[in-house]
């Protein structure tokens, strides 16, 4: 009788809570590959830290294998230990959903790499920690890269990244696989329910960013626009308050407490209480790797102001307003379109009700999945 095939998965970066973008993208990856009609042919291991074993098996039940590791990411644990782990499980192939493969495992694997934006902001403004210890991580993550992409098959969730990596480290387009992400089905859900109890609601003077406020994230730039638009607020959803003290100073000097309001991390369920008031979610950041952000606003009935910079033209297509990144002058000009033309409102949420419908795990699992069995 033919063994089935051993792969195991990294999913020690699980869930939305603790790890944000790479734990949604792993949790629902998981999830959707455990609903494939050919995941029966394969003998499925996750590689988990026992404080989420619990959520994992309630999210996941008994479909996988589990083997619990205190070996945390970024750590030299990682790099020395993390291979002898893996050797004695004897997989077939080993996922990573991070870039964070340990330089000494050499057996047969996929590394999902989200972006490489640390590749063009980079330096003490980009950090909390001391110089010394950021340029010793730094160096330490470009030869982590460099190794990993020129060893691995890569999965990106952009063209964007893709044909970024194909040119800059000439590898073959074959060994780069683009999978696009998809918002979480609970927004989905939460979106439909907006419609059902609230059809006509108000719209109050406020607008949205959601996400950490790293500099590329270009936070700023929305609040040059406020300076023009004095009625109007701001409220940022950020789980984490790494830089939140450079941008209150920020605020303070340019006299905007009044209007901008610091929300903190926000579960999923009650996003909705704040998208559907909304008069639009704004995404000014320079580079992204994917961007759930834009369409968890679309799903939510939300329309959404973005940057024309880096994937998101490719993610987001005709389904919002663009505006230099650059320039705050057409970010306020945006928001004007859209306070002042109901039409655009209705018109940018039929659209991007539309756009989420093309996105969705099972394709993203099918086409991972699809990656695994060619390379085995």
């Amino acid at each position: 009788m033919k063994t089935k095939p051993h792969i195991i998965i990294d999913a020690r970066l699980y869930g939305p809570e603790k790890h944000t973008g790479i734990g949604r993208y792993t949790k629902n990856l998981l999830i959707a590959l455990s609903h494939l009609p050919t995941f029966s042919r394969y003998n499925f291991t996750l590689l988990v830290y026992p404080e989420l074993l619990n959520d994992i098996k309630r999210d996941l039940d008994q479909k996988f294998n589990y083997v619990t590791t205190n070996i945390r990411h970024y750590s030299f644990a990682e790099q020395l230990k993390l291979p002898f782990l893996l050797h004695r499980l004897h997989p077939d192939l080993v996922h990573f959903t991070h870039f964070n493969k340990p330089l000494f495992y050499f057996g047969l694997s996929v590394v999902t790499i989200h972006d490489l934006i640390k590749h063009f902001y980079r330096g003490q403004n980009t950090t909390t920690r001391q110089p010394f210890l950021f340029w010793f991580k730094y160096l330490g993550y470009l030869l982590l890269t460099q190794v990993i992409i020129k060893t691995n098959h890569l999965i990106v969730p952009s063209n964007y990244w893709r044909q970024y990596i194909i040119n800059h480290f000439h590898i073959e387009p074959e060994k780069i696989t683009t999978t696009y992400e998809a918002i979480d089905p609970n927004f989905l859900k939460f979106g439909n329910l907006n419609l059902i109890k609230n059809p006509k609601f108000k719209i109050d003077n406020y607008i949205l960013y959601t996400g950490n406020l790293y500099p590329h994230k270009n936070i700023h730039v929305i609040l040059r626009a406020l300076k023009q638009i004095p009625d109007l607020k701001l409220k940022i959803i950020c789980a984490r308050n790494l830089f939140q003290k450079k941008l209150t100073e920020q605020i303070n000097q340019l006299n905007l407490t009044s209007q901008v309001e610091f929300l903190g991390f926000i579960k999923d369920q009650k996003f909705l209480d704040i998208y559907k008031e909304a008069l639009c979610l704004v995404h000014p950041a320079f580079m992204e790797g994917f961007s759930l952000t834009g369409l968890e606003a679309m799903a939510l009935n939300c329309p959404v102001i973005a940057s024309n910079s880096s994937c998101l033209p490719e993610i987001y297509h005709d389904a919002v307003l663009y505006f230099n990144p650059k320039m705050e002058t057409e970010l306020v000009t945006q928001i004007n379109h859209l306070r002042h033309n109901p039409k655009i409102r209705t018109d940018l949420i039929a659209k991007g009700k539309k756009l989420i419908k093309t996105y969705s795990w099972s394709k993203t699992a099918t086409q991972t999945l699809q990656v695994y069995s060619k390379l085995l």
